[in-house]
């Protein structure tokens, strides 16, 4: 059978193109390793709806969101030109809403590849941490090429990484030793203002930024560093962690971990490359 297609764009939500293929041409589970070329470009499949053949096949229909890949140079000059690498070993899955464009108001600007690249995850998000970081190693070991990689992973999970805690953007600043007088917006380079999101000063090259829910619960928190940053602020971070039973993870490092020192280590090392 037929069924219709939609290639949406991660970066803006904008439709690439509608094209109706049959069943048997596409797999039967979307799991974030296909690839596929359209308008001239290609892509990596970050999201299905619905992601199972026989969903699809009983409504006929199937949506694709597609990130695009980036070409890097890779190792060996005789490689063919289409090799396609990725600049990071690991992003996540999916973007947050976007509430519209920039308005001129001073905010944070994250770049869509960086978003919660580090994050702080609750004590349910355990072992989808662990899992994330044994793939992520795995790519990083596996699948190196030159500057970039051949694979990456998208993680999928912890969809809602401070799951069953109980945090405000007050609390978040207070734990932090800063004040609310710092929040902010949060947008995304290129795309616009993260809807439901803030973003927080703590120190100079230090941020976290987020989404808060309905409630005004925080049900995200990443961490944005530009430059090294004092023990002071390693401390407040981990005193906000074990407090909450918080761990800060950095993905692409493989660091997890609420532990002062570690923490002090991490903040006084530059922030990471892209290229990892």
């Amino acid at each position: 059978m037929d069924i219709s297609v939609t290639l949406r764009d991660a970066a803006d939500g904008g439709v690439i193109a509608r094209t109706v293929v049959p069943s048997e041409s596409l797999p039967p589970a979307f799991d974030g390793t296909q690839m596929l070329e359209a308008a001239d470009q290609v892509w990596r499949v970050v999201r299905a709806e619905p992601a199972f053949r026989e969903e699809y096949e009983l409504i006929g229909e199937l949506e694709l969101t597609l990130r695009r890949a980036e070409r890097v140079p890779g190792p060996d000059l005789g490689a063919p030109a289409g090799d396609i690498h990725f600049s990071m070993s690991s992003i996540s899955d999916r973007l947050p809403d976007i509430a519209g464009p920039l308005d001129g108001r001073s905010v944070l600007l994250v770049k869509d590849d960086l978003w919660r690249d580090v994050e702080l995850v609750g004590p349910f998000g355990a072992a989808a941490v662990e899992a994330n970081l044994a793939a992520i190693r795995r790519v990083q070991t596996e699948f190196r090429s030159g500057p970039g990689f051949t694979e990456i992973h998208l993680r999928t999970e912890p969809v809602e990484p401070l799951e069953g805690v109980t945090l405000t953007v007050e609390d978040l600043a207070a734990g932090l030793r800063t004040t609310t007088h710092f929040v902010r917006p949060v947008a995304i380079e290129g795309q616009g203002m993260v809807r439901g999101g803030y973003a927080l000063s703590v120190a100079d090259g230090v941020h976290v930024y987020g989404l808060v829910d309905a409630t005004d619960r925080v049900t995200v928190v990443g961490v944005h560093r530009t430059g090294i940053a004092s023990t002071r602020v390693a401390g407040a971070f981990a005193a906000l962690a074990q407090a909450r039973g918080l761990t800060l993870v950095d993905w692409r490092d493989g660091l997890r971990t609420a532990d002062p020192e570690l923490l002090g280590k991490w903040f006084a090392a530059p922030p990471q490359p892209l290229w990892r």
